[in-house]
């Protein structure tokens, strides 16, 4: 009974969260409970810095190094335990589990059948439309795809370094870049997988956001939502953000028309952001004439669905509890259930350090993420949740030992799970 009060006790925590967040949107700088004063910001007394070339060309120096560290290692991998290193061995130690699908949709397209069935439309379209073009110049699928992959993660790092060098300094940008490739799960970013063109996306999204360049927040945002389920997240960041910076409210009750009016051509654009889902369902009429029909593919035959985020704890707890001995046990299930408790202690410190936008994303794919009723992926979803690495690397800003150790632990997590996946254990 005490883990599913534990679980429960989420709930109101996030909503606090929430709370905080949402104040802090309005302006408030604190509130007042029983004349006593509870701030709601807590400044870092960090500054941004700018963004030089030297400083974008060593961030994408440093992704490089990264994904040729993965390529190395998998090609270890097949010399040492398969005792042989072929192109087609590389390939097909890399293409685990979802990536056989996306290289799949990519070569045959959304009408290839399976069982009399288009089970693949649960898949987003962007990344197989990109990998198919791709493949055009270079007729190679498999090399394409990752190709694209290590393309997007290298822009990732630039735009990572780059957003938190401008807005915490060049110390915080390139600690967060460092945490970020250490991340037990980021070897999924040089995969045959989503993760570095929806990073990418959203980095840029985000960037158009915290710019206010809505235009850019809707076209980006949209290709966001065109490649992941939790790309439609973006415009409510945006709002959030919008919300911030415009203070809508005031303006109404100045009756200024002029900011009005360019406020209402601001949401058109983030509106936009919903055009990416609209294709998405348009894919799905256009193939099974159905808009929703991946919803059903996604529960009878992927047993995917959402869930109330304490129910989706329940289940983690229930699947570790009964395979804790067995290696899916040590490859998913502990590690998503220890994931969500280090994120909740992050959101908590970087509630009232971090920008609202920065945090309103954050807590929105960790509520997403841990709310499904399959929760094989959520280590791997949360790779893409950007402001983790960033608020971790203002906590330790000036603990430079915290750091390293922190790094360390991650790295040598990472090389086991990455272990797991090569041999094509339950990593999903």
């Amino acid at each position: 009974m005490l883990d599913m009060f534990v679980f429960w006790l989420s709930v109101p925590a996030l909503g606090l969260l929430c709370a905080v967040i949402a104040l802090r949107c309005f302006g408030k700088k604190a509130v007042s409970l029983r004349k006593r004063e509870f701030p709601l910001e807590k400044p870092v007394n960090l500054s941004g810095e700018r963004f030089t070339p030297m400083m974008g060309m060593g961030a994408i120096c440093w992704g490089g190094v990264v994904l040729c560290a993965f390529f190395a290692v998998s090609a270890l991998y097949c010399s040492t335990v398969q005792e042989n290193v072929t192109w087609r061995r590389l390939y097909d130690v890399w293409e685990q589990w979802d990536a056989r699908s996306y290289r799949q949709l990519a070569e045959f397209g959304y009408r290839n059948y399976t069982d009399g069935e288009h089970l693949m439309l649960v898949f987003f379209p962007l990344y197989p439309w990109l990998v198919h073009l791709l493949a055009k110049l270079i007729p190679n699928y498999e090399l394409c795809g990752h190709l694209l992959s290590g393309i997007c993660y290298l822009g990732s790092c630039y735009m990572l370094a780059r957003m938190t060098t401008e807005e915490f300094g060049r110390k915080t940008g390139m600690l967060s870049l460092a945490l970020f490739s250490a991340y037990p799960f980021s070897f999924f970013f040089a995969a045959y997988f989503t993760e570095s063109l929806f990073l990418f996306l959203s980095l840029l999204t985000f960037y158009c956001i915290r710019r206010h360049r809505y235009l850019g927040v809707g076209v980006f945002g949209a290709l966001s939502a065109l490649t992941r389920m939790q790309g439609v997240l973006l415009a409510a960041v945006a709002l959030v953000e919008w919300g911030a910076s415009e203070h809508p409210i005031e303006k109404l009750r100045a009756r200024d028309v002029r900011a009005l009016r360019r406020g209402f051509g601001q949401l058109v654009c983030i509106a936009l952001v919903g055009l990416g889902t609209l294709t998405y369902l348009g894919l799905n009429y256009v193939v099974e004439g159905n808009p929703f029909q991946f919803l059903t593919y996604q529960r009878d035959v992927w047993y995917q669905g959402f869930q109330i985020l304490p129910k989706c704890l329940e289940t983690i707890w229930a699947y570790l509890t009964a395979k804790v001995t067995m290696e899916i046990g040590w490859t998913t299930w502990i590690p998503e259930f220890a994931l969500f408790f280090i994120c909740i202690a992050a959101a908590v410190y970087g509630v009232r350090r971090l920008p609202p936008s920065w945090m309103a994303y954050f807590l929105l794919a960790l509520m997403l993420n841990y709310s499904l009723k399959w929760p094989l992926s959520c280590g791997r979803y949360m790779a893409s949740a950007f402001p983790l690495p960033v608020i971790l690397a203002v906590a330790c800003r000036k603990r430079p030992a915290l750091a390293h150790l922190m790094i360390l632990i991650c790295t040598i997590l990472q090389g086991g799970f990455f272990y797991a996946f090569l041999s094509g254990n339950s990593l999903y």
